[in-house]
């Protein structure tokens, strides 16, 4: 008994000429062939969409070494006030 199922579908005559002519290139069937391209674009949509552009942002500092070791001077000066 085999595991796939019968689908009909409306699409355009278009589309269909594509697939069919796809399909004779790879020598696959049209139903083959449109599996394969409904499984790959399933997939594709697992991966995370973080970044379509393959660039990295570079993860900067917002305060320099200084500005740092003021807030530090000034957050000890606010603990010792409370106390």
């Amino acid at each position: 008994m085999s595991d796939n199922v019968n689908l009909t579908i409306k699409i355009d005559p278009a589309l269909k000429e594509q697939i069919k002519q796809l399909a004779l290139d790879k020598q696959v069937s049209m139903s083959q062939e449109i599996v394969e391209r409904l499984t790959a674009s399933f997939s594709e949509q697992a991966q995370p969409e973080v970044d379509n552009q393959n660039t990295e942002e570079a993860a900067e500092s917002p305060f320099s070494a200084a500005e740092i070791k003021q807030l530090r001077a000034l957050l000890k000066k606010q603990s010792k006030k409370k106390k």
